[in-house]
């Protein structure tokens, strides 16, 4: 019994030994995964922020390009000093290229981020940029990518040009020019969209479907997802625009109620759909109006010689019906439509120091790559 008991303490102090050398070596190894992990977690988080950084310079890149006036774009082939920045800690250099690709205002930013520990991430985006030139506009009384009709009594002071079919030549006063191709400049309606998207505030748009001159003094910049109807419920009361007036669907201006003054205060109305402004409207200095869909003008006019004034309608039918002279241009992509009586006289927007549309409004990312 004495040994028997002999031997099996010596056995359980040999297990022990044997599971104190094993849970020592594991416990070695569990510290030295821990200490692995650790490291590559550090690493992880360090490529992490870096990669953060050099996309902030993307970014960056962006924001001057679209904001800021004393940044200058490359020309073709060219490629413009590093704006260099600290971003987390982190050396940024962003540059920006515009390489030599045909028909396209494509621009290759480039932006590296430097960590603490000499590594770097590398991010290189192509971008296409978005743009709007409506100058070419200002230099016709007319411009259609259709046909024009001109009813009897109806006087145009101004050149013309048009790419479909013309009714009443005789009633212009300036250079008719056919272009049967089409109108080369004219943009497609996206660029549109994208122009005036940017210049409004798309999380927060207007509520109502109505807005009513009498309560409302001022409007704008302003986005309207869905229809719009603008009036007045009371008499000689003025409406002035401080910003882009952005329409999803139709807009509707002074068909109902009472008279009132519009004053476009040199801004722009931009509907995607039809727009119909009514006499009940009288319409005070320069500013565009723009349509995707149709354009049925019918206002008084208190605008004179001073003021320049551009009714559009990008894809429909543009009908003219105001109550008094109309200064500047008109444009329509279908047709053109002048009711008798009417005159229009152009002049340069220059002239009274209005601009019509001009610049790039976006970029659309087009590949992303990593390095």
């Amino acid at each position: 019994m004495y040994n028997n008991s002999r031997n099996k303490k010596g056995y359980v102090l040999v297990l022990a030994l044997v599971i104190m050398v094993i849970g020592a070596l594991m416990i070695g190894a569990l510290l030295s995964y821990l200490d692995t992990s650790l490291t590559l977690a550090n690493r992880g988080e360090e490529t992490a922020v870096t990669y953060y950084a050099a996309d902030a310079g993307v970014e960056e890149a962006l924001w001057n390009m679209l904001h800021n006036g004393s940044y200058s774009l490359p020309g073709d082939g060219e490629v413009n000093l590093p704006l260099e920045l600290t971003i987390n800690g982190k050396t940024v250099e962003a540059i920006v290229a515009n390489p030599l690709v045909m028909d396209e205002d494509i621009y290759k930013i480039t932006s590296t981020a430097t960590g603490n520990d000499g590594g770097s991430t590398t991010l290189e985006s192509y971008v296409l940029a978005i743009s709007l030139n409506l100058s070419g506009f200002g230099d016709y009384a007319i411009t259609s990518n259709g046909s024009i009709n001109l009813q009897p009594g109806t006087i145009i002071n101004g050149d013309v040009i048009y790419a479909g079919e013309i009714d009443g030549e005789e009633n212009i006063t300036g250079n008719v020019t056919q272009d049967e191709d089409g109108i080369a400049w004219w943009p497609p309606a996206q660029d549109y969209i994208d122009h005036y998207l940017a210049e409004v505030d798309e999380s927060a748009p207007y509520p109502d479907l109505i807005i009513d001159a009498k309560y409302t003094s001022t409007i704008g910049p302003l986005y309207r997802q869905g229809d719009l109807n603008i009036y007045s419920s009371e008499t000689d009361v003025t409406l002035t625009l401080n910003g882009t007036i952005y329409v999803t669907g139709d807009l509707d201006i002074g068909k109902v109620n009472k008279n009132f003054n519009l004053d476009l205060n040199g801004q722009t109305i931009f509907v995607e759909g039809t727009l119909d402004i009514g006499g009940k409207t009288a319409i005070q200095g320069s500013g565009s109006i723009i349509a995707i869909g149709d354009v049925f003008f019918s206002p008084d006019i208190s605008s004179g010689e001073g003021n320049y004034l551009f009714t559009m309608s990008v894809e429909g039918t543009t009908t003219l019906n105001p109550g008094s002279t109309y200064y500047g241009s008109i444009a329509g992509n279908a047709e053109i439509n002048l009711q008798p009586g009417i005159t229009i006289t152009w002049i340069n927007p220059a002239d009274v120091g209005y601009e019509l549309a001009e610049g790039i409004s976006g970029y659309q990312t087009m590949s992303y790559n990593i390095y």
